[in-house]
């Protein structure tokens, strides 16, 4: 019985399960964790959602920041921009409704104590503690679980709250929040998002900018954070994460690892 996680698909069906193949991947022993984005940019994102949603307890789903989109397109939820993505295969089938009732239903972290992981689209914001991380997931998965997940999806296209503070409103935490989970990648020096700088952090020419997992977090004494989203950063595991997302639908690999133990990995991916 192995547990495996797999980064980013965005619609690579055929390499996703090119990559099953090659880890070996038993439904009926083993366990898939998969950090996000399944859907958008590669051909084949019906083929790849349904698949997953056929391995059922088997699999393991974090949303990320595609997997929004795909929602608030099947909504029509201005000013998301739905019309420039590549969704037209999910919504144009007959299983689009039940395709979305099952991503409404999908995590925004995932925490295994005994393996001591947290599975996260795009990272954990440094100010939080564990606490706070789990129940600001928690809302944001009943926000979308509830009747009104289609107001609530329309509001979280917006850059602000950038900054966390105590006293922001239900609303403002939850828009905050699901930046964190799907879309972060730098702070700056006073913990604020930057959403416009994607490259790699020895790349950057911009000093006041920040990784996310270079700031200390309490959280990172007991779990080291496995992350997405981030093509440009590229396999890395050091100290407190591992980041999975090699590029597969920008024609690079697909990544997946085995998790050992004592916080060991081993990594399998194939080229794109």
């Amino acid at each position: 019985m192995s547990t495996y996680v797999i980064g980013d698909i965005q619609g690579c069906y055929k390499e996703f399960k090119e990559l099953l193949k090659q880890i070996n991947f038993n439904k009926k022993k083993d366990t898939l964790w998969l950090a996000g984005d399944l859907v958008n940019r590669g051909p084949k994102s019906y083929d790849v959602i349904k698949y997953i949603m056929d391995l059922d307890s088997s699999a393991i789903t974090v949303l990320g920041n595609h997997d929004f989109f795909l929602m608030a397109s099947y909504y029509k939820l201005d000013p998301w921009p739905y019309k420039n993505n590549n969704f037209e295969d999910i919504l144009s089938s007959k299983d689009a409704d039940q395709i979305i009732n099952w991503l409404r239903n999908q995590k925004l972290i995932h925490l295994d104590s005994e393996l001591g992981y947290i599975l996260s689209h795009a990272g954990i914001y440094p100010e939080w503690s564990l606490n706070e991380t789990i129940s600001l997931a928690a809302q944001i998965e009943n926000a979308l679980k509830g009747k009104k997940c289609k107001s609530f999806i329309k509001t979280l296209w917006s850059n602000e709250p950038n900054k966390w503070e105590r006293n922001l409103s239900k609303k403002e935490k939850l828009i905050f929040a699901t930046n964190v989970f799907t879309r972060m990648r730098y702070l700056n020096k006073n913990l604020f998002l930057d959403f416009d700088e994607k490259t790699n952090p020895e790349n950057l020419e911009n000093s006041s900018l920040v990784p996310w997992y270079d700031f200390n977090n309490n959280i990172y004494e007991n779990y080291k954070v496995i992350i997405g989203h981030w093509s440009t950063l590229g396999y890395r595991n050091k100290g407190n994460f591992i980041s999975i997302d090699t590029g597969c639908s920008w024609g690079n690999k697909l990544t997946s690892i085995k998790i050992l133990k004592n916080k060991k990995v081993k990594k399998i991916e194939i080229k794109c």
